[in-house]
């Protein structure tokens, strides 16, 4: 055999060792994940109670049929149109302190599911009863559920119910109630299945209450589309008049989904944000590649890339390197970004000299006036970073089980999180924390020249509609 030969043969044997190891470390971080998933309650995180070994029970026509009617009267309108995706009430079971909000078709460790939110006393804990109604037929199974973590003590937690189903099953309402109860349920949720892929980010934001400021709205969403978001979600709790023009805007231009939150009880914390968000990525699961979960007054914004799909690129690339393993990154789930506080604006002087660096023109600073841009005059930001309380999260919704406010509480299995460095990109928080330290930090005006025009073109349509800026 010549040299150069045995050489390429030796090499395609190492580079195939590789191949195989990573392979195999893939397949074992799956297994152990999937196997913690069985046989653990993940510490604190969650509170689970193990499938019952019991097959589903078909009920008689005469129940089948009022639930049916039941679910007509819920999720269609007056005239039996189906009411839109924003139109979702919370529902309760039966007179208990439990209210329902959504269900979603889920699979997890090769079990197929129906998926409920909703919210409930953390003092009850009796079993429930699923009743799915699936073509001609309603059966009953038996539910488990998980309550979510908290952390504030209060009254009310999110909890995740679970009906098991089978693999062929495609269920078309679920209604619970408890077992000890020998009546049928008075709530009806629609099961909501995954779409194909539509877009590639999509941003959830927490829940509006007595929200006022409409142009904080505009400065975000236009900003976010130059990063590369697509679509947006909104769950309105209460919101001034002027406010709804802005969110029925974007609504009108197929930007943005609102949702209704009605909450039925104040023993939440943060008017049940936690809740919004499981539910807002759960929706866009399978739609939407990544779902970047944020307030109206934060931006994650690159450092040195365009965009989020740049800044994802170049982080996946890292972690491959990191791992030798060209499909390390599949495995991450939760991309975790550090946040700091951007609280004041730059003295006369600095503002200057940071003018005539990034050519802002006085037709520019009467726009960031007008419209309250303080995402590129406040550019003074703390010089502390934080990454272990206030952080945010950019997530694969397959990826991930239980998403929360600043990061992940449950992964799926096999999945995983990443802290993103400081130096690629960080989340500017655009309100006052503290006093201490302070650091003058302009790159969020390198996207300024795209945002500004998709600014006035919505100044513009809204001022149409007899809003005044």
């Amino acid at each position: 055999m010549k040299p150069g030969k045995r050489k390429t043969q030796i090499g395609l044997v190492l580079k195939q060792f590789k191949k195989s190891r990573c392979i195999a470390v893939s397949f074992l971080l799956g297994t152990l994940a999937l196997t913690l998933y069985n046989f653990s309650s993940f510490g604190s995180m969650v509170s689970r109670q193990f499938w019952p070994e019991i097959g589903k029970v078909v009920v008689s026509e005469q129940s089948h049929q009022v639930l049916v009617n039941l679910s007509r009267t819920i999720h269609r309108s007056s005239d039996d149109l189906v009411k839109p995706p924003g139109d979702v009430r919370f529902q309760r079971l039966n007179i208990h302190d439990l209210w329902l909000f959504s269900a979603f078709y889920d699979k997890i460790s090769n079990k197929n599911l129906v998926r409920i939110f909703g919210l409930q006393d953390t003092e009850l804990n009796d079993p429930v009863m699923c009743y799915l109604i699936e073509a001609n037929e309603t059966y009953r199974i038996y539910g488990t559920r998980q309550l979510l973590v908290d952390y504030h003590g209060n009254r009310l937690r999110v909890v995740s119910f679970e009906c098991e189903i089978n693999p062929t099953s495609k269920p078309n309402f679920v209604s619970l109630t408890f077992t000890s109860e020998n009546t049928l349920p008075t709530n009806s949720l629609e099961v909501l299945y995954s779409l194909p892929s539509q877009r590639n980010f999509t941003v959830c934001y927490a829940a509006l209450f007595n929200f006022t400021n409409y142009r904080q709205i505009i400065q975000n969403v236009e900003f976010n589309r130059v990063l590369g978001a697509e679509h947006f979600f909104v769950y309105n709790m209460s919101i001034s008049s002027a406010t709804d023009i802005v969110l029925r805007h974007y609504q009108k231009r197929g930007l943005m989904t609102v949702i209704q939150w009605p909450l039925p009880a104040s023993e939440i914390h943060y008017n049940g944000q936690v809740l919004a968000i499981n539910d807002c990525v759960y929706r866009n699961k399978g739609i939407s590649k990544y779902v970047v979960i944020q307030d109206t007054d934060e931006f994650i914004i690159p450092n040195h890339h365009d965009t989020w799909g740049d800044l994802i690129h170049e982080i996946n690339q890292d972690y491959d390197l990191k791992n030798n393993c060209s499909t390390s990154h599949e495995q991450i789930g939760t991309y975790i970004v550090e946040s700091t506080f951007f609280q004041e604006m730059p003295t006369r002087e600095e503002f200057s000299e940071i003018k005539q660096h990034y050519f802002i023109s006085d037709r520019d600073e009467t726009m960031f006036q007008r419209c309250s841009l303080t995402v590129f005059t406040n550019l003074v930001r703390m010089n502390q970073t934080f990454g272990d309380a206030r952080q945010k999260s950019i997530v694969r919704p397959e990826m991930v089980l239980f998403p929360d406010v600043h990061t992940t509480i449950v992964h799926r299995p096999s999945a995983t999180d990443v802290l993103v460095n400081e130096s690629l990109a960080l989340v500017h928080h655009q309100r006052f924390y503290s006093a201490s330290g302070s650091i003058l930090d302009t790159s969020s005006l390198r996207f300024k020249d795209a945002v500004i025009p998709l600014v006035r073109r919505t100044l513009y349509s809204l001022s149409k509609q007899g809003l005044q800026f």
